[in-house]
């Protein structure tokens, strides 16, 4: 297919999404995956969905449905979570922090808890960007009282968290996060950041 690759941004989102499932290349996938990331739309997200268990091509799919400005883009991703594992779940799990999606916060605060570190690590920073009560409680708990292999991971999340809500002037849930830091037994780093964040 000598198509001009270049002309994918000009075309309608469902050719796009056609071509993402039905071209036979995968270098020809990714582009229309690319493509779908500036023009994309609902329409296409059925298409990007059929590709999140694939190896090759799932974070083209994933980087698309971040920034699909509709909610069956999410849903999408949510969809997927229990039908995946190891980095494949890692990298929907990520995706669903960068849309903020609060209604995935349940099943994300399972997956922080999941067997597989990285699977859970990719959970406490997931919920660190999505930044709700419910989302930095398991962050809290997690670094309270979670595994000692996840804690230094609990306490970046905390600290991102921390970091991004006194921006938005929540001081009560910054307070709760920089107090969970200094008690954690982690490393000084960590918490001469928090302190750093506390004087500001």
């Amino acid at each position: 297919d000598h198509r001009d690759l270049h002309s994918f941004p000009t075309r309608r989102s469902s050719d796009l999404g056609a071509l993402a499932v039905l071209a036979s290349d995968t270098q020809m996938k990714a582009r229309a995956c690319q493509a779908l990331a500036v023009v994309g739309g609902p329409e296409s997200v059925l298409s990007l969905a059929a590709l999140l268990g694939n190896q090759e091509l799932a974070s083209y799919a994933r980087t698309a449905l971040e920034v699909i400005d509709d909610p069956s883009a999410g849903k999408a991703l949510r969809a997927a979570l229990p039908n995946l594992n190891g980095r494949l779940l890692s990298g929907v799990i990520t995706s669903l922090g960068v849309r903020g999606d609060e209604a995935a916060v349940p099943a994300i605060q399972q997956l922080a808890v999941n067997a597989d570190t990285g699977v859970a690590k990719s959970a406490l920073a997931a919920l660190a960007r999505i930044g709700t009560e419910e989302a930095i409680s398991t962050i809290v708990e997690s670094l309270n009282k979670g595994p000692s292999a996840l804690r230094i991971s609990a306490a970046h999340a905390a600290l991102a968290a921390a970091e991004e809500l006194a921006t938005n002037g929540n001081d009560e849930l910054v307070e709760q996060l920089l107090k969970s830091i200094q008690s954690a037994v982690i490393p000084d780093y960590i918490k001469v950041a928090a302190s750093t964040l506390t004087e500001r």
